[in-house]
């Protein structure tokens, strides 16, 4: 049977363009601040570099085809060594659909194919750009049957359950995302390193012309800087974000420049993560993220890389009552949780406090500066300490659900996972904390094509014993 290869619509190269631009944007930040010091070399090292990634692009475009049969999809690339990506449709777990706002004039999306196979990094098959009908003409091929399903609608149709983000929400989350922080921290440490003195120099004595009185200000400069950055960044990233539940698939669609449709079915999920960041609380706000099996295209989202959120933000009052309604197939309740460690403080500290106090002494030793960072460091890590103590616990809910807490980063993270879904569930202790009937609990289960686990510390055997009993050690068959 011959094959018809066909070319991608001439606006990949625009995509080309812009996703290579990416990988060397820090040393195109550099040539262009280095401009007034070595305007010529700069200058001559931009139109460089922007001539090899527009060569790049157009060789891309023209060396890359594609054929869709009622058999297979086929991407061939490849100049000197040639490949073929060969997909069969009952090979296909899930069909992602990205829209640039550049490719809406001509009707064109990008068509993310992924497989068992596929890596946690990329789909296995990209369509860059294509007309829409062929998403269309792909759907038809891998069901057997027409796109236009909604003529036959069941009793369990759920096409009207549907959750959005609003401006003033994405306004929220990004004026509450701690993440803004590290993201300024790094683009500091980065100008520190490779800004030119000539451009210190001039701050520099901008400071002096205001006599200091710009210096008080920096500090809430700073805090505006990360606010505006925050802002610019959810709200690109969220921007008209909706989710939806329909035919058993959840469908999440979200992105201002570069839209997104990610449609995952519900027997892919894991479980999920409930986030309660200590800031968003005082606002009644949670995230949920989702738990994904094997050959899931992670979406980069900054420092959230790899997650995949149902609900970026939504009440307290309504995140229960929300998933129930979006994911029947794990039938979560709100938990009661049990608290497991709340007099067990001295072992989650001792560790750190010996170690702690060491260092900071040693650190006044040497720079007084120093050792004020590492004490400030020192507090902040006993009372990280002292949380996780107070927030570790546990709820065995109906329908074989284990409800697990504990304390990561600025959050209070509840996961919710099936036992038919966890791989293992280990119990451990040592010698001393034997003595003390004190020891580990660890259930592992897959995310992604990577293991992953979640653990509760310091818990005592008897409530170990419990969760052993209560859930895992269930006769009922697993389903």
């Amino acid at each position: 049977m011959e094959t018809e290869r066909k070319k991608f619509h001439p606006s990949v190269m625009l995509v080309y363009f812009i996703r290579d631009l990416r990988k060397w944007v820090f040393l195109f930040f550099i040539l262009l601040v280095d401009i007034n010091d070595r305007g010529l070399y700069s200058i001559i090292g931009l139109s460089a570099l922007v001539a090899f990634i527009l060569m790049k692009s157009i060789v891309k475009y023209l060396t890359v085809t594609y054929d869709v049969s009622s058999e297979k999809i086929i991407v061939y690339r490849g100049i000197f060594k040639k490949r073929e990506t060969e997909i069969t449709y009952d090979r296909i777990q899930t069909i992602k659909q990205r829209q640039w706002f550049f490719f809406k004039p001509f009707d064109v999306v990008e068509v993310l194919i992924e497989t068992a196979s596929s890596s946690s990094e990329e789909a296995e098959a990209s369509l860059t750009a294509v007309d829409y009908s062929l998403l269309e003409k792909i759907e038809t091929f891998r069901n057997k049957t027409a796109v236009h399903v909604k003529e036959n609608r069941t009793p369990a149709d759920r096409s009207d359950i549907r959750f959005r983000l609003t401006n003033k929400e994405i306004g929220l989350y990004a004026l509450t995302d701690v993440t803004a922080i590290f993201v300024l921290g790094t683009i500091f440490t980065f100008a520190l390193e490779w800004l030119p003195d000539s451009l210190y120099a001039e701050i520099f004595s901008l400071l002096d012309y205001f006599e200091g009185a710009l210096s008080i200000l920096l500090p809430f400069i700073g805090i505006t800087i990360i606010g505006a950055l925050s802002l610019l960044k959810n709200y690109v990233l969220f921007y008209n974000y909706q989710a939806s539940l329909e035919d058993e698939t959840l469908t999440i669609e979200y992105g201002l420049f570069e839209r997104k449709l990610q449609k995952i079915p519900l027997e892919k999920i894991q479980g999920i993560r409930l986030h309660k960041q200590i800031i968003r609380t005082l606002f009644q706000r949670s995230s949920v993220e989702l738990l994904i099996m094997g050959g899931q295209e992670k979406e980069s989202a900054g420092l959230n890389a790899g997650k995949v959120f149902l609900f970026p933000l939504i009440k307290n009052n309504s995140v229960y009552s929300q998933l129930t309604e979006f994911l029947p197939n794990i039938a979560i309740q709100e938990p009661q949780i049990q608290k497991v460690s709340k007099d067990k403080l001295w072992y989650f500290l001792r560790w750190t406090l010996l170690m702690g106090v060491l260092l900071v002494g040693a650190a006044f030793m040497v720079n007084r500066l120093i050792g004020v960072g590492l004490a400030f460091a020192l507090i902040i890590a006993l009372v990280t300490g002292w949380k996780k103590s107070r927030v570790q616990g546990y709820s065995v809910q109906a329908s074989d659900i284990l409800c697990l807490q504990q304390f990561q980063g600025l959050s209070t993270v509840q996961l919710f996972i099936a036992r038919k879904n966890i791989q293992a569930f280990a119990q451990s202790t040592t010698v001393w904390l034997a003595k003390k009937e004190l020891g580990h609990l660890k259930v592992s289960f897959k995310e992604g094509e990577s293991p992953a686990e979640f653990k509760l510390l310091f818990i005592p055997q008897t409530d170990s014993e419990q969760i052993y009993d209560e859930f895992w050690n269930k006769s009922a068959p697993l389903s």
